[in-house]
């Protein structure tokens, strides 16, 4: 293992980038030629790769790009390796990356500027597109939007493999729930969210692979009814926020509506489509979840089906 990172200008703030990998050998150069390309070049990149039994280390070490890399003898789970990547980091800000993900080449310096001209900011975000899409680079006159505590109860605003944290924001509120095994990620935000600001660039950061295994069918349904489950705990979770009921609900039928769209547009599971439409609306029958000022969009989408 190497623990050479790749520095630049010394003025300028370190960041640290934790990119957990299991039996990713095919995906991880892509993933780590696109934080070596970053036009902003004070980092250092450390890699966990949680007990892999392929031939994820001879991928790293072909990419030619430095990094810390250690192997575990005992798989952890994406949040044990997260953790223990955020344990080796020296940054003062820590950005995340999955090994079947890329960067686009302006993604930090988008985002690092906006971090040190807001110390309110606890996390921002970004955009994520398609592998095969056409995205244009991140600008850096972006909007960002800001997202309330309430809002991300509703909907996950931010992409993993976009987020960029503060060291010390993720300290005051914890790390990864390890005991989580599905929306470690989204619990993390909304405890920085409820402590801090968290933020979106709005314009594309990073690029995601779909990968065959996440897009079949039994998976999808059986993650769906994970985080259905994860977004019911809230309620407990959150017992000291007077609405969290109320917003519980909301979020739901959210999600129940993004599943109908995708069962309806990617799955063609018509019938299956057609219930979810239909789950959303008995849950939250006022105004569209997930756009309010659309508020007929769930109607036309069961006349679609």
């Amino acid at each position: 293992a190497s623990d050479a990172s790749v520095r630049g200008d010394t003025n300028r703030i370190l960041v640290s980038v934790v990119i957990p990998t299991y039996n990713c050998a095919r995906y991880i150069g892509d993933a780590l030629k696109s934080v070596a390309m970053q036009s902003y070049s004070d980092i250092e990149i450390v890699v966990v790769d949680d007990g892999s039994d392929d031939k994820t280390q001879d991928a790293i070490a072909a990419s030619g790009v430095p990094c810390r890399y250690v192997l575990n003898e005992r798989k952890r789970g994406p949040s044990g390796a997260r953790n223990q990547g955020i344990e080796m980091c020296n940054g003062q800000f820590i950005a995340f990356l999955d090994a079947d993900d890329a960067w686009l080449p302006n993604k930090l310096a988008a985002q690092i500027p906006a971090l040190q001209a807001d110390a309110t900011l606890s996390a921002l975000g970004g955009r994520m597109v398609p592998w095969e899409s056409d995205a244009v680079d991140a600008r850096f006159d972006s909007e960002i939007r800001r997202y309330s505590f309430d809002e991300m109860i509703v909907r996950n605003r931010l992409c993993t493999p976009t987020v960029v944290v503060r060291r010390d924001a993720i300290d005051r509120v914890g790390w990864f729930d390890e005991d989580l095994k599905l929306s470690e990620d989204f619990d993390l935000w909304l405890r920085l969210s409820k402590n801090g600001i968290v933020a979106r660039v709005e314009t594309p950061l990073a690029r995601f692979r779909q990968r065959s295994e996440g897009l079949s069918a039994g998976n999808r349904d059986r993650t769906f009814a994970l985080d259905i489950r994860f977004t019911r705990s809230l309620i407990d979770r959150y017992r000291d926020v007077p609405n969290i009921s109320r917003l519980v609900k909301q979020g739901i039928a959210a999600r129940e509506f993004e599943r109908a769209i995708e069962l309806c547009d990617v799955e063609m599971r018509y019938r299956d489509a057609f219930i979810a439409t239909v789950n959303s609306i008995r849950i939250w029958p006022w105004n569209n979840p997930i756009t309010p000022d659309h508020p007929l969009t769930r109607l036309r989408r069961l006349r679609r089906i």
